[in-house]
């Protein structure tokens, strides 16, 4: 990635933040606001480095660390949360129930371009896909 990608992909995050915090304000969901103000404050306070484009062996190895601890800890948490939400009485709490089905369809989601990411990378980096 050059320098010029990489301030493009971070103007498209620092945009993307905005936008949802700029929506919640409108649709006074404050909460949404904070927590997209604090999670954009922290992109660009750790985006902030001098556009440092190069990585080396071991930032490598820890940014597919993190992603990898992400994908753990983030897609169980959703799952379940998404199949407590379904569980919950239909009749009073009917928009919980809509929010469990999006978070089931999100957790689907993850899965399957998980796997499918992974069977690329597999392929190519030479793996037969036979774990002996």
């Amino acid at each position: 990635m050059n320098t010029k990608t990489f301030h493009r992909l971070r103007v498209g995050i620092t945009l993307f933040v905005l936008a949802v915090v700029v929506i919640a304000v409108v649709r006074n969901t404050f909460a949404l606001a904070v927590a997209g103000a604090l999670a954009g404050m922290t992109f660009i306070a750790l985006a902030r480095s001098k556009a440092r484009v190069l990585i080396d062996e071991r930032e490598k190895i820890v940014r597919e660390k993190a992603a990898r601890m992400i994908y753990t800890i983030f897609t169980p948490t959703i799952g379940l949360s998404a199949i407590i939400l379904l569980l919950l009485d239909r009749n009073r709490l009917f928009y919980l129930e809509f929010i469990g089905i999006v978070l089931a369809y999100l957790t689907l989601f993850i899965i399957v371009l998980y796997a499918i990411s992974y069977a690329f990378f597999d392929r190519k980096y030479g793996g037969e896909g036979d774990e002996e």
